[in-house]
C-alpha cells in the first residue's frame, strides 16, 4: 500500500493525502476522515525516514532582497532563481525594506530555518558585524562588495561602484558641469550608496569643484516615487544647478519626471546621469545617460561562488565584474 494506492481509492489527488498524513490543515474534514479512514483500513505507517531522506535531499539557500522595488534585484532575483531549480536546492525569497538590518534577519532566519547559504542581494551586511558574525553559513552579497577581511564566510559579487560612480561624475565635468547635485541612498546604512558618493567626491575633488552637502545632496530610497520627491527638494535647495547625479536609475527617472512636471527640460535646462542599467533606460524619452551593470554576470558569478564554498569548502572571494557607460541623451554640454 502507497500514498498513490491510497489517493486511488479515495478518488482524490495525491498531494491530499501527503496534507492529510502530514497534519496539515487545508484539507475538508470530509475527505479528512477518508483519508485515515482508508489508512486505518490498510494499517499503513508513514515512512519518516523516506520523508526526512527527500526533504534532506533538496537544501535551502536563503534569498535576502534588500529594497521592495528594484528593478536590477528584480532581475538578477529572477536569473538566480532559474539557475537554482534544476540543482538540488530550494531557494527561499526575503524581501526586506531599504532600512532594515540584513545581517539580523539573515542571522534570525538561520537558526530558524538552517539554510545551507544565504545570498545578500543589495544591502551591506558587513555593517552590522556582531549580527553577521554568528551565521556560520557560507553567504555571498551581490551588487556590492564586502569590506570584511577575505577567509571569512561572506564573498562578494559587484560592480566596481567608486570606479563607476567616479567615471559618471568625471563624464559630466568634462560636459561642463560644476553645479552639481545628487540624489542617493542613506549613506550611514548602505554601503553601496557610501561607495558612490566616495566616487562622486573623488571625481569633484580631483577637478577641483567645491560641494556643499546640506544644499546638494538629498536622501532617497532607491525607488521611482522617491527619486521624484527628491528632485523637487533638491532644485528648491539649488534652483541653479545644471546637473545631477543620481544613484539609480529608477531615482533618475522618478527625478526626470519630477523636472517635466516642474517645467524643467531634460538635458536642456538640467542634465542627468543615472546608475544601473535598467531596460528601461533604453526607452525613456530622452534616453537615460547611465551605468550598465552586467546583471547576468553578478548572478551567475555570484551563486557559482555560493555554491563552490557550499559544495567543496571553497574560501569567501571578492570579485568585481566589468561595468559599461552608456551615453544617452540626458545630458548636454555646457562648454
Amino acid at each position: 500500500m502507497t500514498i498513490k494506492d491510497i489517493a486511488r481509492e479515495c478518488g482524490c489527488a495525491v498531494g491530499t493525502v501527503s496534507r492529510v498524513l502530514n497534519d496539515h490543515p487545508d484539507v475538508s474534514v470530509k475527505m479528512r476522515e477518508k483519508v485515515l479512514s482508508v489508512v486505518e483500513k490498510y494499517g499503513f505507517i508513514l515512512n519518516a525516514n523516506a520523508k526526512q531522506l527527500k526533504e534532506q535531499t533538496r537544501r535551502t539557500i536563503v534569498i535576502l532582497v534588500k529594497g521592495t522595488s528594484s528593478i536590477l534585484l528584480n532581475s538578477l532575483l529572477e536569473r538566480i532563481q532559474k539557475r537554482i531549480e534544476p540543482l538540488l536546492y530550494n531557494a527561499s525569497v526575503v524581501v526586506l525594506d531599504e532600512y532594515d538590518n540584513e545581517a539580523r534577519v539573515a542571522n534570525r532566519i538561520y537558526y530558524e530555518h538552517k539554510p545551507v547559504g544565504i545570498i545578500f542581494l543589495g544591502g551591506s551586511p558587513d555593517l552590522f558585524p556582531s549580527d553577521f558574525a554568528r551565521i556560520p553559513v557560507p553567504c555571498v552579497l551581490i551588487s556590492n562588495e564586502s569590506r570584511l577581511m577575505e577567509g571569512g564566510n561572506l564573498s562578494s559579487v559587484s560592480t566596481d561602484n567608486f570606479a563607476a560612480a567616479q567615471y559618471s561624475t568625471d563624464y559630466l565635468v568634462s560636459m561642463g558641469h560644476r553645479r552639481i547635485g545628487v540624489i542617493g541612498g542613506d549613506l550611514g546604512g548602505s554601503g553601496i550608496s557610501q561607495r558612490r558618493y566616495d566616487g562622486f567626491m573623488s571625481s569633484l575633488s580631483k577637478n577641483g569643484i567645491p560641494f556643499d552637502y546640506e544644499r546638494s545632496y538629498v536622501k532617497s530610497k532607491y525607488s521611482f516615487e522617491d527619486g521624484a520627491k527628491a528632485a523637487r527638494l533638491l532644485v528648491e535647495r539649488y534652483p541653479d544647478l545644471t546637473a545631477i547625479f543620481a544613484m539609480s536609475d529608477v531615482m533618475a527617472i522618478g527625478a526626470m519626471r519630477c523636472l517635466f512636471d516642474m517645467g524643467r527640460k531634460v538635458p536642456d535646462d538640467v542634465s542627468i546621469v543615472g546608475f544601473d542599467g535598467i531596460p528601461l533606460c533604453e526607452y525613456y524619452q530622452p534616453r537615460l545617460t547611465t551605468i550598465r551593470q552586467q546583471t547576468e554576470l553578478l548572478s551567475d558569478e555570484g551563486l557559482g561562488i555560493l555554491l563552490g564554498c557550499i559544495e567543496k569548502s571553497g574560501p569567501a572571494r571578492n570579485k568585481f565584474i566589468p561595468f559599461e557607460f552608456m551615453e544617452g541623451e540626458s545630458v548636454k554640454r555646457l562648454c
